[in-house]
């Protein structure tokens, strides 16, 4: 079966037709128009008999005598002929029937040398293919205007799939719904189940904002008391304070609004070197470039995080962008421990830890390959973890399509 629902609509609309078409075409050329050659066929042999035991009356009824051999010769395909050259074989012994030689003429020759000519008409109906010339014209006509229906109904369904891809791509494109009764009920469906989930981003997004805000008060009055403190556990503090500090600002990453910013066309490699000078270390940069149509910013801070992972958990890392006709990849790989393989779908769970530590002294909270995968998600492409083959660490890849 075809995968399109235009296609498959298509040949549910067709197959009926061809079926019908061959089932007309046949029932008629195989049993009433074979029966109405039979038919015709008998009459004109009463003429035949008559013209064979008075010949004087063969001019007034447009049959021409003569003499000579008569090839017995029928087109294949001409089913009429057949039917009438049976006919006359069961009513005239030793008959040949000649339906080729003279066009619109039929000749019948007799075991005696004498021959008779009549016009084809007499024997069968004349243009039978007028029937099927009509029938298959009004099937091609009648099938163009329901493709054309058929492909305003399917509209609505490509708008509705249009819109529903934009959101999830973090783009809200204007949809009102339209069409039949249950695309109509399916696109509103799909208004309501968006603005729930934009209500649902908003709360989340002010929910942390807000609570990462207020927390910044406690914190900056916290830091200036201990700059104005002495004692062997004001270094400590100070780190756990630098702790909170890099939470909450992971804490508004997570709820940045930029995985709904508007896209441009940028260069990656540009991207990926900006994401680079903002990395605690060395990284080793590949890759040509190219323009693609991203969203900067969530890019940059999805490729800091991984920077930042691959820094913390190894002692070199490796950043590439490569391009194909239809996706552009950027991957991060690290000489690190690495996450192993059945692990690696809780990883990316916001606020997990694979260190099962209790204790949370350097700020993370288990955001940061989440953040990379919704920006991923935003883009409408994906997250995904491997064992790098050259440094032996974890490999990252955003892969987003084009």
């Amino acid at each position: 079966m075809p995968r399109s629902f235009y296609a498959r609509a298509a040949l549910i609309l067709t197959v009926p037709i061809v079926v019908l078409q061959l089932a007309v075409a046949v029932m008629f050329l195989q049993r009433h128009y074979e029966d109405v050659t039979v038919q015709m066929t008998t009459n004109m042999a009463r003429e035949v008999e008559l013209v064979r035991a008075r010949p004087g009356l063969a001019e007034a009824l447009d049959i021409e005598l003569g003499q000579g051999p008569v090839p017995g010769r029928i087109a294949r395909f001409d089913l009429s002929a057949h039917a009438m050259r049976d006919r006359f074989h069961q009513l005239f012994e030793g008959v040949k029937v000649d339906a080729v030689s003279t066009r619109k003429r039929v000749r019948l020759g007799f075991p005696d040398g004498t021959w008779m000519e009549f016009s084809r008409s007499s024997v069968s109906a004349s243009n039978p293919h007028q029937l099927l010339v009509l029938m298959v014209a009004v099937a091609l006509l009648m099938t163009g205007i329901s493709f054309l229906f058929m492909r305003g109904q399917i509209r609505p369904i490509h708008r509705l799939a249009r819109a529903a891809e934009a959101f999830g791509r973090g783009q809200t494109a204007e949809y009102r719904p339209s069409g039949a009764r249950e695309v109509r009920a399916a696109g509103t469906a799909f208004l309501d189940m968006r603005t729930r989930i934009e209500r649902h981003i908003e709360q989340r997004t002010l929910l942390l904002s807000g609570v990462s805000h207020d927390l910044r008060t406690p914190l900056t009055r916290m830091k200036l008391e201990l700059s104005m403190m002495d004692g062997p556990e004001v270094e400590e503090l100070t780190r756990d304070v630098a702790a909170m500090e890099r939470i909450i600002d992971t804490f508004l990453d997570f709820a940045h609004e930029d995985a709904v910013a508007r896209r441009e066309p940028v260069d990656a490699l540009d991207l990926l070197r900006d994401a680079v000078r903002s990395a605690p270390g060395e990284v080793e940069v590949a890759g040509g470039p190219v323009t693609v149509e991203l969203q900067p910013g969530s890019v940059v801070r999805a490729l800091s995080n991984l920077l930042g992972n691959a820094l913390s958990y190894g002692t070199h890392a490796r950043a590439s962008v490569s391009a194909t006709a239809e996706a552009v990849t950027f991957t991060v790989e690290d000489d690190g421990p690495g996450i192993p393989e059945a692990d690696r779908d809780e990883a990316v769970r916001p606020f997990s830890r694979l260190d099962g530590a209790r204790s949370n002294t350097r700020g993370n909270v288990g955001l940061g390959l989440s953040i990379v995968r919704d920006v991923a998600r935003a883009h409408g492409g994906a997250l995904r973890l491997g064992r790098s083959e050259t440094l032996g660490g974890l490999k990252a890849e955003i892969v987003i399509p084009l």
